[in-house]
């Protein structure tokens, strides 16, 4: 059954965020909410990187930024054309001098003094029709980690089945270094709590508990793939 896709403009997101999202997913501590996988491997992948300066294109509430403020390892930025989750990733982190609110479309949004050595763009492409546009709009020459999945939603204006896939939209865009792939919790939140309750409600339920317990199939759970590499700077090239 197709899902209704809803409009992707900052009034359905404002309304998304101030709701809390899915199990309440964009208010939970970053190390309980399902993307604290995917934010481990973009840290990771930073760390790797030798990456000191990042900017995030599409912060949403500040899990992601709030993980990198608490390794002390970089100096941060990030956007959203959200209002309601710039408000909340400044509450989050106690920083609102990190977070300001543009469009990722906009050239003003990477027009700053500061001076960022990597982009981070997670969870964001696959909502923009112009993904490649805003692409273009990233400075030449910095290091790049985004991520997109491989599951669809109504906020999603598409989603990748496979790395090749992946590769084929944004290797013309990007000089992409590797893709990795992290699987997606089943479960949305991450507590020992909340995961402990889940499992004994799966006690009799051996696929259920299998997802629970992390191995599920990325068929059936979902996953991210995360892209890195170097930007380029080519001008908008808006493919459907």
């Amino acid at each position: 059954m197709t899902q209704q896709k809803l409009p992707q403009n900052s009034s359905t997101y404002d309304v998304m965020f101030s709701e809390g999202g899915h199990d309440d997913v964009f208010r939970l501590p970053y190390r309980h909410s399902c993307y604290y996988p995917m934010f481990r491997r973009v840290e990771h992948l930073l760390r790797r990187s030798g990456s000191r300066s990042v900017l995030e294109v599409g912060c949403g509430t500040g899990a992601l930024a709030h993980l990198l403020l608490d390794t002390g390892r970089y100096s941060y930025k990030g956007f959203d054309f959200s209002i309601e989750a710039v408000k909340q990733a400044s509450e989050r982190t106690g920083r609102p001098d990190l977070f300001f609110a543009c469009d990722a479309r906009s050239p003003d949004a990477y027009a700053m003094a500061f001076d960022y050595d990597t982009i981070v763009c997670t969870e964001v492409l696959e909502h923009v029709d112009q993904d490649l546009d805003v692409i273009a709009l990233w400075p030449a020459g910095r290091r790049m980690i985004a991520t997109v999945p491989n599951f669809d939603s109504r906020y999603h204006v598409r989603f990748f089945r496979s790395p090749e896939e992946v590769a084929a939209r944004y290797a013309p865009a990007l000089d992409i270094e590797r893709i990795e792939t992290v699987k997606k919790p089943y479960s949305t939140n991450l507590s020992l709590r909340q995961r402990w309750r889940e499992i004994r409600w799966a006690r009799y339920k051996p696929k259920l508990l299998l997802k629970l317990l992390g191995f599920g199939r990325i068929d059936d759970v979902g996953c991210w793939f995360v892209v890195a590499g170097r930007t380029r700077n080519q001008g908008p090239k808006s493919v459907s």
